[in-house]
C-alpha cells in the first residue's frame, strides 16, 4: 500500500476530465465497460444532481493498478464554485493531471488549477484531450499553454493527424509512433509526414530538460553528444520535482493515448516520501513515508446515510492499524479507529491498516473536520489548513412547512460538515437564516442537497440588507409616564436630549441629573429603556452612534418603579430621535477584485455604477487587484456579474467595513422595500 500514488485530475469544466478518468479505469481493468457523462453512467458522477447537470460536483477517489503500479485517481469538479472539493483533492495528491480541451484550449479554470497546483508544489502533467473532435488542434493548444501558463512546459508527444483524422501519437522520449488500428496501441516507426515536426519538438524537449540539470546544460552548450538515457533520467527527475511540466494527449472517448498516459504516470508521478516539506502551524514537519509515527490530513468529509460521518484522509507518514489510538491535533481530540476503510468510487472497503501514501477513511469521528491533522498520541504537529477562498454570495432560507423548519438546523449542520466552503449565519436584525457559498450554482446545489438527502424543502431569496439608522442633529423632549388602575400605579418623568456621535461609538448613555430630581436608583432603569428603544428607531431600523443624555425628570414616592422609568426613558428617546433628523445607514463592504489587466477598466466602471468608491489598485504581474468600498445592497448579484464580465477570470473577496448614509434619492425606495418584506 505504501507504493500507492495519488493523482488529482483537474480541469476547466467541459475539458473531458471525467471521461478521461473513466477511460483510465477501463484500460486498467478497474471497470468492465466505460460509462458516459451524457448518459449519467460514469463511476465519478453518481449523485442525482451530477447526472442532471452533467457536471462533477464532488471529488471521487478511484484506485487502479497498471503494470504493477498502484494509483488513486481523484476526479474533481471543473466548475469554479466547487473549489473546496478541488483544494481538498490537491491536499491529498502527490501529483496532478491538468486536462485541457484540444478544441477550446486554455480556459480560466485551467489557469486557476495550474496556479493552485504550482503553489502547492505538486508535480504537474498536462493532458490535451478531445484530440479526435472537430476543430481540435494540438499545436494551437500547445501554443496557448506556453503563452498563458508560466512554467518549464514541454510536449513529450505530437499527434499523427488531428480532429477527425487523429490516428496516432509520436512519443518524443523514445522517438516512436503509436497507432490504434484495432483498439490496442501498436508501436512503429515515425511516419515521414511528421518526422520533421517530431525532430523539432524533440529538440525543444531536450532544451527544457537540460535547463533543469547544470551538468547536462554545460555539455549541451558545448555541443557534446548526450546519451539519450541520461536525457530520459534527467527528464523524469525534473518532472517529479515539478521543474518540468510535460504535455501528453488523449482522446478519452475513443480510448486513444490513455495507455500511454498510464505508462507515463508510472515514472512521472512521485511517491509521498518525495513530496517537498508541507507547511506546519505547530511542531516539526513529519518525515514523509513509512518511517516515523503516523500522521495524516483529512481532506474531505462525507455524510453517508448508513455510516454517518466519513472522514477521508491522506496518510503522510507511518502506519495506522485498526483499533490504534489516534488524536486530532488540530482540535486536541481523541479519535476512535475501530474500523479503517479505503475508498473505491462511491463505496468504502474495510482494511486492517493504512500505510504512508494511501488514502483511507474513518467513520463516526464527530469532532474531526476537513483540513484537520490526525497523528499518533504524543505527536505534536498541526499541518497548515487547506486554503480556500471566503464565500461571496448568499441566500436567505425559508422553510416551506413546519416539518422543514424542525429539520433544517440538523440538515444544515451536516451540509456544512461536508462542505467547508459553505458558511451559515443567523442575522439578528433580519431574523433570516443566511447560507453563504462560492456562487449561484454552489448555492443551488446546496439547496438541492437539503431536499434530496435530508428531506428539507426551503424557499430562497436574496438576504435582506441589515440597515441601521442614526441622527443628523440634536433633539430634546420630556416624557411623562403615568398609569393608574387602582391600587399601586406607575409614574415616571424623563427629560432627555440626544446628539450624534462619531461612527462606531454605538449608543452612549449619559446621566446628567442634578439636584436629585430623579433618584440615582433609577439610573440603570433609564439606561435599560434607552437601549431597548434603540433596537427600533423612527425609520424602523436599529439606531447606532447616538448619545442619550438624561438631564431632568420627576419621580413619585409611591408610584415610581423600575418599569415606569424604563418606559418613560424609552419613549423620551424615541421622541427625541424622531425630532433629530433621522438618517438611514447601509452596510458597506471592502471589496477586493482580482482580474487580468485587460478587464480593469470594465471592472472599475462597473464598481462606480454600483455606487462604489475606488480606494486603489495594485499590480501582481498581469493581474490587477482593485480595492473599493461598495454598499452591500449593490453586491447581491456581483458574483455572477463579475464572472460574465470577465469570462470567469475575475475573482473577488468582501468583508463588512462600516455603515454609511444612504443617498437621499434612495431612502424612499429602501423604506418601501423594507415595508414590503416586513
Amino acid at each position: 500500500m505504501s507504493q500507492i500514488r495519488n493523482v488529482a485530475v483537474l480541469s476547466h469544466s467541459g475539458a473531458g476530465k471525467t471521461s478521461l478518468v473513466e477511460a483510465m479505469l477501463y484500460r486498467s481493468g478497474a471497470l468492465a465497460t466505460p460509462g458516459s457523462v451524457e448518459e449519467g453512467t460514469t463511476a465519478s458522477d453518481v449523485t442525482p444532481e451530477e447526472k442532471r447537470r452533467r457536471i462533477s460536483i464532488y471529488s471521487m477517489t478511484h484506485p487502479l493498478e497498471w503494470k504493477g503500479e498502484r494509483f488513486n485517481v481523484i476526479d474533481t469538479p471543473g466548475y469554479a464554485d466547487f473549489v473546496g472539493e478541488i483544494r481538498g483533492a490537491q491536499a491529498a495528491a502527490d501529483g496532478v493531471l491538468i486536462v485541457i480541451s484540444a478544441v477550446s484550449g486554455v480556459a480560466v479554470g485551467t489557469e486557476r488549477v495550474w496556479t493552485s497546483s504550482f503553489e502547492r508544489e505538486l508535480n504537474t502533467i498536462f493532458v490535451i484531450n478531445k484530440m479526435d473532435r472537430e476543430n481540435a488542434d494540438f499545436f494551437r493548444t500547445m501554443s496557448a499553454i506556453e503563452d498563458s501558463l508560466a512554467g518549464n512546459i514541454a510536449a513529450i508527444q505530437i499527434p499523427i493527424g488531428q480532429a477527425e483524422d487523429f490516428r496516432g501519437i509520436v512519443d518524443l522520449i523514445d522517438m516512436a509512433a503509436y497507432t490504434w488500428p484495432d483498439g490496442e496501441p501498436i508501436r512503429g516507426p515515425i511516419p515521414d509526414e511528421v518526422i520533421g515536426v517530431a525532430q523539432e519538438y524533440r529538440e525543444r524537449l531536450v532544451e527544457a530538460v537540460v535547463e533543469t540539470d547544470d551538468v547536462l546544460m554545460l555539455e549541451y552548450l558545448e555541443d557534446q553528444e548526450i546519451d539519450p538515457a541520461r536525457i530520459a533520467a534527467a527528464f523524469y527527475a525534473a518532472v517529479q520535482a515539478n521543474e518540468l511540466q510535460p504535455v501528453l494527449m488523449t482522446s478519452a472517448t475513443a480510448l486513444m493515448g490513455v495507455t500511454l498516459l498510464l505508462d507515463f504516470m508510472s515514472g512521472g508521478v512521485r511517491h509521498v516520501e518525495h513530496h517537498l516539506p508541507l507547511r506546519v502551524d505547530r511542531g516539526e514537519h513529519p518525515r514523509l513515508g513509512e518511517e516515523g509515527p503516523f500522521t495524516a490530513r483529512v481532506f474531505k468529509t462525507v455524510i453517508d446515510p448508513y455510516l454517518g460521518k466519513v472522514s477521508l484522509m491522506r496518510v503522510l507518514s507511518g502506519v495506522l492499524k485498526a483499533g490504534d489510538p489516534l488524536r486530532d491535533t488540530t482540535h486536541d481530540l481523541d479519535v476512535r479507529t475501530q474500523h479503517l476503510y479505503v475508498p473505491k468510487g462511491k463505496d468504502l472497503h474495510e482494511v486492517k491498516e493504512l500505510r504512508a501514501g494511501s488514502i483511507g477513511a474513518i467513520t463516526k469521528a464527530d469532532g474531526v473536520r476537513t483540513g484537520d491533522t490526525l497523528a499518533a498520541p504524543g505527536v505534536d504537529v498541526v499541518l497548515s489548513a487547506i486554503r480556500i477562498p471566503s464565500p461571496v454570495m448568499a441566500l436567505a432560507l425559508y422553510p416551506k412547512a413546519r416539518a422543514d423548519e424542525d429539520k433544517l438546523g440538523d440538515a444544515l449542520h451536516k451540509l456544512l460538515d461536508a462542505d467547508p466552503t459553505l458558511q451559515l449565519e443567523r442575522d439578528p436584525d433580519t431574523h433570516e437564516t443566511v447560507l453563504w457559498g462560492m456562487g449561484h450554482v454552489h448555492l443551488e446545489v446546496a439547496v438541492f442537497a437539503l431536499a434530496e438527502r435530508y428531506g428539507v424543502h426551503v424557499d430562497t431569496r436574496p438576504p435582506k440588507i441589515s440597515y441601521r439608522e442614526t441622527i443628523g442633529g440634536e433633539g430634546q423632549t420630556r416624557y411623562r409616564h403615568k398609569k393608574q388602575t387602582g391600587g399601586s400605579g406607575q409614574f415616571a418623568e424623563v427629560a432627555m436630549r440626544v446628539a450624534p456621535v462619531p461612527r462606531g461609538s454605538g449608543i452612549e448613555f449619559v446621566w446628567a441629573v442634578v439636584g436629585g430630581t430623579i433618584p440615582t436608583t433609577f439610573q440603570s432603569s433609564c439606561e435599560k429603556g434607552v437601549r431597548a428603544a434603540s433596537q427600533h428607531g423612527p425609520l424602523g431600523f436599529p439606531l447606532i452612534d447616538v448619545k442619550a443624555e438624561v438631564f431632568d425628570g420627576k419621580d413619585h414616592p409611591v408610584d415610581s418603579k423600575d418599569i415606569a422609568f424604563q418606559i418613560a426613558a424609552a419613549e423620551a428617546f424615541k421622541e427625541a430621535c424622531a425630532a433629530a433628523d433621522p438618517l438611514l445607514l447601509e452596510p458597506v463592504a471592502l471589496v477586493k477584485v482580482r482580474v487580468p489587466d485587460r478587464f480593469t477598466g470594465d471592472v472599475i466602471s462597473d464598481l462606480n455604477g454600483r455606487r462604489g468608491r475606488i480606494l486603489g489598485m495594485d499590480s501582481e504581474g498581469s493581474v490587477s487587484v482593485i480595492s473599493a468600498h461598495v454598499p452591500m445592497a449593490e453586491l447581491q448579484s456581483y458574483s455572477a456579474d463579475l464572472r460574465s464580465m470577465t469570462g470567469g477570470r475575475g475573482a473577488f473577496s468582501l468583508r463588512f467595513e462600516r455603515y454609511d448614509s444612504v443617498p437621499t434619492s434612495l431612502v424612499a425606495r429602501v423604506l418601501a422595500e423594507a415595508r414590503a418584506f416586513a
